[in-house]
């Protein structure tokens, strides 16, 4: 088979995609799938897991024109067409062609229709699902989600395609579980894009209540962001005097990140919402445990005994930080010795990769709906 599968941006700064995507098609690469990825050409694109694969790369300018596109994809005959995201006018023109040209179109949404998100620009949001949106996700063959939790979600808003649930793969070798407990460090780590979504404001309330009473202990902020908000939460930091025991800090990419991981005794992702969260699978594969909340699919934390997944209030994780933090560094370290386990055993790349496969398959063949669908 032949795919095309894109997204306008897989800059290094850009968050989960940047990096599940281009896994993404490694995975399916080594399957012996023809897969192209189609992106808008930047500057820092994060490209390094595909160096040494057969993967196609076709990059296209900021102002691109429809009629290029349409003339690359009928060139080279694709079989699937797949968006990696939704709203910005790219996916919307390829639906159009993939519509014209009869071939069959999927789109994952990345937690863009996630409750929470929809509330952001709300009103923006509601005009563009009236104009386009809700068109070009209703002509699609399936609609690919990460979660359960992200496809009640999509089925909640009307849609009535099939919908595929299929997590997010990680490289768990490139992401390798610690093996020696003196690595770590009394750190808790917060590590991913900062944004008022990751619920940081609630994680430095809870802090400032617990930190009395676990001398040592740090707690380190680490991602990109707008500056003006990164710099509004410094102001909180030093309003609340914890400049001691916080310390926000820009990001880190490669044997640095792992490096980080390796040494927190314990990861935070105090979320409003996510659809999977890439940085709960890589710290867990690095063997740190997890807190975070229910607003992202991450409930087996709760069922594997392998971090704490809670309902997003400062209380909740006051109680869940204080529970972590008294259970000591040999318990925390086995706990995410368990849950690097479970990380290689779900979502190794691998296993998504086929998963995938088979997907494409049953939109091109028809028969017997695999089991991640939900019709």
């Amino acid at each position: 088979m032949k795919i095309l599968t894109f997204l306008t941006n897989i800059d290094q700064n850009k968050g989960g995609p940047s990096r599940s995507v281009p896994l993404f098609v490694k995975g399916l690469v080594e399957l012996g799938v023809d897969i192209t990825l189609m992106v808008i050409e930047s500057g820092d694109m994060n490209l390094h897991v595909l160096e040494g694969t057969s993967a196609k790369l076709h990059l296209i300018p900021e102002d691109y024109k429809r009629r290029d596109l349409e003339s690359f994809i009928l060139r080279e005959k694709f079989d699937v067409i797949h968006g990696q995201c939704i709203w910005e006018p790219l996916f919307h023109n390829v639906r159009v062609i993939a519509d014209k040209n009869h071939i069959p179109f999927l789109l994952t949404p990345r937690g863009t229709l996630e409750p929470w998100s929809l509330k952001q620009k709300k009103w923006k949001k509601k005009i563009a699902r009236w104009l386009y949106q809700d068109k070009d996700l209703r002509s699609c063959a399936c609609i690919y989600t990460t979660a359960d939790m992200e496809a009640k979600h999509v089925r909640e808003l009307g849609f009535e395609n099939p919908i595929s649930v299929i997590p997010n793969g990680i490289e768990t070798s490139g992401y390798p579980c610690r093996l020696d407990p003196a690595v770590v460090k009394k750190q808790v780590l917060f590590l991913s894009r900062i944004h008022p979504k990751k619920g940081i404001e609630v994680l430095l309330a809870a802090w400032k209540r617990i930190i009395d009473a676990h001398s040592g202990w740090s707690l380190v902020i680490v991602g990109n962001g707008e500056e003006s908000y990164i710099q509004s939460l410094k102001e909180i930091v030093k309003d609340m005097s914890l400049s001691d025991t916080v310390r926000i800090s820009r990001p880190v990419f490669g044997e640095e990140k792992i490096a980080l991981y390796q040494s927190s005794s314990l990861f935070v992702l105090p979320s409003y919402s996510e659809n999977f969260g890439m940085v709960i699978a890589e710290a867990l594969s690095c063997g740190v445990p997890v807190i975070t909340t229910d607003n992202t699919p991450w409930e087996l934390l709760n069922e594997t005994k392998t971090g704490w997944c809670i309902p997003l209030t400062e209380d909740n994780l006051v109680k869940a930080l204080e529970e972590a933090l008294s259970l000591g560094a040999e318990k925390l370290y086995q706990m995410g010795q368990k849950g690097s386990r479970e990380v290689y055993e779900r979502f190794d790349y691998h296993s998504v990769a086929k998963q995938n496969v088979e997907l494409y398959n049953w939109i091109l063949d028809g028969g017997t709906p695999p089991s991640f669908i939900k019709e």
